[in-house]
């Protein structure tokens, strides 16, 4: 027994002095997050719902467009009312970061989302799971990076979120790259390489260079200018084409084959479809200053380049690209509140804004959440059901001119309020000879409400709605005015 004793208190000591010799790592583990969970009431939030689809839908404009929102289908007539819908929606977010020191940290995000409840059960996919049972894997993998800081550089390494200094009217999405960047007294400088998509050979890729500057002339007063190239040459496949050395007889099998006569021989050609040719350089300046009670905020942007447009499946015409945009936005302290607005303008037609489109969810960037809209603008509170008459800024080639008015007021201590009012129009109509234009640019007015309770430190309860008013782009099409109401529940830590 005392020659045991011995033995342990001699491990003991022997795993305490390798413990003095190894120097101490301390990792500081940090997790947050955040719930969402909301009813919509709306006859607007079903797929469909775009502006110039609906109204081409109706075969009014250039193009085919999926009528299903804005006005109501029923086997193939048009019975005028845009279905009402309701439904929950449920989105939680959750991150974790693994910081080593002050000079280096891992920096992950996840995602859980339900499109909405009881949409399906034992299955998988992302957002997916939220029928009875539950039982389906849909975690999403958001953010993945790594955190380096020096005295002289910040450098992120890794799947990571990024947005433009414009508002998010060119990109607003997570992505793979390295981000340099390095702030001064007066000043901060960035350089970043993304790559969007591609194969694994990197070839065919599809990505982008930024450039970024910031500096603040005095307290009141702050210039900005950044530039961006991204670049698009990725494959498209090809294109098969079989031919027969004899016409097909009269007769067919089982499933429908025409039967070729005995001997018939197949020659099948293979075309390599044309590659995407993009290559788009964008400048823009951005300025921001307080002159008395009002700060203002605005830029302008412009593009230049090419752009390849696929047709007939693998020709490709290759065009100059001009596109450009401006805003100007102005907040200031009124009543107790805080009253803003926002102008943009961005051009359309042969000056059409480029806007980079993922392969999933529509355009990575262009939804201009400033404006506060929920149906003219994309909805700051939409998850993955996320409909809006300019979903994006280039709308379809068309382009916007916005104007959005809002004031901001804080009722009590626990209580905030929101109004706003959005009007919105086409900047060019893209109509052609074969198809009548519009009968007018004007798209529509939207108001909407918000009001939010804060339950607590971390948990906030609202209500936000709004009704757009639509315009004279809309008369020809059966379409209801849109309307959205939604009670949300949300919560951080």
């Amino acid at each position: 027994m005392k020659r045991n004793k011995k033995l342990l208190v001699a491990a003991a000591a022997g795993a305490l002095t390798v413990a003095a010799a190894v120097p101490a790592f301390a990792l500081e583990n940090e997790f947050h997050g955040s719930f969402t969970a909301f009813y919509d009431l709306s006859n607007f939030s079903a797929v469909g719902n775009d502006g110039f689809e609906q109204f081409n839908a109706a075969g009014n404009g250039p193009g085919t467009g999926n009528a299903t929102g804005l006005r109501r289908i029923e086997n193939g007539v048009d019975v005028g009312k845009a279905k009402t819908e309701n439904y929950f929606v449920q989105r939680a977010r959750l991150g974790y970061t693994a910081k080593a020191s002050d000079s280096a940290k891992l920096v992950t995000a996840f995602e859980l989302d339900y499109s909405f409840w009881g949409n399906s059960n034992f299955t998988i996919g992302r957002n997916t799971g939220g029928g009875i049972g539950a039982d389906s894997v849909n975690l999403e993998t958001k953010s993945v990076y790594l955190d380096l800081k020096s005295s002289m550089v910040n450098a992120k390494i890794g799947m990571q979120p990024y947005n433009d200094s414009f508002k998010g009217i060119l990109f607003d999405d997570d992505m793979a790259g390295v981000l340099l960047s390095h702030d001064y007294t007066n000043a901060s400088v960035s350089a970043g390489y993304f790559r969007f998509l591609g194969d694994a050979l990197g070839k065919n890729t599809w990505d982008m260079i930024s450039l970024d500057g910031k500096y603040d002339i005095s307290k009141n007063f702050k210039v900005g200018a950044a530039y961006y190239y991204i670049k698009d040459n990725r494959s498209n496949g090809s294109t098969s084409t079989t031919v027969a050395s004899n016409p097909p007889s009269a007769f067919v099998d089982g499933a429908g084959n025409p039967i070729y006569p005995a001997g018939t021989t197949f020659t099948t050609t293979t075309t390599a479809n044309a590659p995407n040719d993009v290559k788009i350089h964008t400048l823009g300046l951005n300025a921001e200053g307080v002159i008395g009670p009002v700060t203002l905020n605005g830029f302008a942007m412009a593009q230049f380049g090419d752009i390849s447009d696929v047709v007939n499946g693998n020709q490709s015409v290759t065009r100059a690209a001009h596109g450009y945009a401006l805003n100007l936005g102005a907040k200031a302290p009124v009543f107790g509140g805080t009253l803003r607005s926002e102008f943009l303008y961005v051009a359309g037609g042969k000056n059409a804004w480029y806007v980079p489109a993922n392969q999933n969810s529509g355009t990575s960037g262009g939804a201009f959440y400033d404006g506060e809209m929920i149906m003219l603008l994309r909805d700051k509170n939409a998850k993955t059901i996320d409909q809006a008459l300019i979903f994006d800024v280039n709308n379809y080639n068309q382009g916007v001119i916005l104007g959005t008015i809002g004031y901001d007021h804080a009722c009590t201590d626990k209580i905030t309020s929101s109004i706003n009012a959005g009007f919105a129009a086409i900047a060019k109509d893209v109509g052609v000879a074969t198809a009548p234009r519009h009968n007018s640019n004007y798209i529509g007015t939207e108001l909407n409400l918000e009001s939010n309770y804060k339950l607590n430190a971390n948990t906030t309860l609202g209500i936000r709605g709004g009704y757009v008013f639509l315009g004279d782009y809309f008369r020809g099409l059966n379409a209801d005015n849109p309307y959205d109401m939604k009670i949300i529940a949300s919560y951080a830590f």
